[in-house]
């Protein structure tokens, strides 16, 4: 009973987070989706408590629970030594509640099938169908503001659209890839609607990362596999380079601000917290200036390196960045060189794949799926901060999840 609820639980989490919107407030989107990320961290906690049991598969100490536990310990350490140990102990609080739905997921899934990224694909498809539906201006269910920015899904940001449907659109190709029958047909359609999801976000690293991970799936597969995977690229490269859609428009305006060395527009006015945290990274090496903190000293260190490079690239919003937007650059400035290098070690082992040979249909998607994965995780933090995000931030855990765990079951 107990290990059902787990599942009914996980399972809810990963269709109501997505959708969760609470208007009118301040932050109508991004707070209470991270409140329903801890909300379901707290409740799973609690039922791997009561099935005692559950204990014995966290016990045999596996690398990916070992990695978690370090990542733990490090960002304890961290807390404690941070800058602003307020702001760090609200990021410890979430890397904790992430530990928590990574773990019950990695139990709860162990003996599920394939019906599992159905269940998954729910919430994703809503949120990119509303995003198409939004862009085209047909119909917008929440407030928003007007024209492309108002293509915001569930999300509230075009840009978390995007984010979000990354992963679960490298999912769905990887499902079309490796089913046979009417369930490929399904998430063909199913790749196209998240695909679309994605253009219509104009997010251009989610598809930079898209396009990244599907030719790495390509390089992977048959030769007709490949054929399908380059045709899905075609699309993507159609609307990239149409001047009819806003994707389109956007790498034309790329172009341009690369050949007039306009860095604010080549970089989209980041250049400045990217320096930033570079600075923050060489001078706190070890425990960086603590999790949560780089907003608190962005604005030092925007006066302070202004000097050290040319004025061109001092250039930007008169804003107080809250997030790099980049996740490689806030790990390392915020948690030191140690947690940037437990990070890396983290999603890498996403890619572990077990000695036994053949595949049963889970452990082939898991297969599958962990290159792909990887490399759609790492390209898509080099501009974005899903890691900040409650809804990309479950996507990375769940898949990444599955990969292990499908691809273990198998082996055992």
């Amino acid at each position: 009973m107990i290990e059902r609820a787990i599942l009914i639980v996980i399972a809810a989490g990963v269709i109501i987070l997505p959708m969760t919107v609470v208007t009118p407030g301040a932050d109508a989107f991004r707070l209470p989706k991270e409140l329903v990320f801890r909300g379901e961290a707290i409740l799973l906690l609690a039922l791997l408590i009561l099935r005692g049991t559950a204990w014995t598969s966290i016990a045999k100490w596996r690398v990916e629970f070992k990695l978690a536990a370090a990542i733990v310990v490090w960002m304890i350490v961290v807390t404690a030594t941070s800058t602003n140990r307020a702001l760090s102990l609200d990021s410890l609080i979430t890397v904790l509640a992430a530990v928590v739905i990574f773990i019950a997921t990695c139990v709860a899934v162990k003996d599920r099938s394939l019906e599992a990224v159905d269940v998954i694909m729910i919430a994703c498809c809503v949120n990119a169908a509303v995003t198409v539906l939004q862009e085209l201006g047909i119909w917008n269910p929440v407030p928003s503001a007007e024209g492309h920015y108002g293509s915001v899904g569930l999300m509230g940001n075009p840009n978390d659209v995007g984010t979000f449907l990354l992963v679960p659109a490298v999912a769905a190709v990887v499902m079309a890839v490796i089913s046979a029958g009417r369930r490929r047909w399904v998430y063909v359609v199913v790749s196209m609607l998240l695909v679309s999801g994605m253009i219509a976000s104009a997010t251009r690293t989610a598809l930079f990362a898209f396009v990244g991970a599907m030719l790495v799936l390509a390089l992977l597969q048959t030769r007709r596999a490949a054929i399908a995977i380059v045709a899905v690229l075609l699309i993507v490269a159609v609307a990239v380079l149409s001047p009819a859609t806003t994707i389109g428009r956007s790498m034309r305006e790329l172009g341009h601000a690369a050949m007039q060395r306009d860095y604010q527009r080549l970089f989209s006015e980041r250049l400045l917290p990217f320096l930033a945290a570079a600075e923050m990274a060489r001078e706190h090496p070890l425990v960086g200036v603590g999790p949560g903190c780089f907003r608190y000293h962005f604005m030092a260190y925007r006066v302070a390196i202004a000097p050290k490079y040319p004025p061109a690239w001092m250039r930007g919003y008169p804003m107080n960045w809250s997030q790099v937007h980049n996740d490689h650059l806030q790990v390392a400035a915020e948690a030191g060189l140690v947690g940037y290098v437990l990070f890396l070690a983290w999603v890498g082992w996403f890619a572990r794949r077990s000695k036994v040979a053949g595949a049963e249909p889970r452990a082939n998607f898991a297969r599958t799926l962990r290159w792909p994965l990887v490399t759609a995780i790492f390209l898509v933090c080099l501009a974005q901060f899903p890691l900040e995000l409650a809804a990309p931030r479950l996507m990375f855990l769940t898949f990444g999840a599955l990969c292990l765990t499908w691809d273990r079951a198998h082996a055992t």
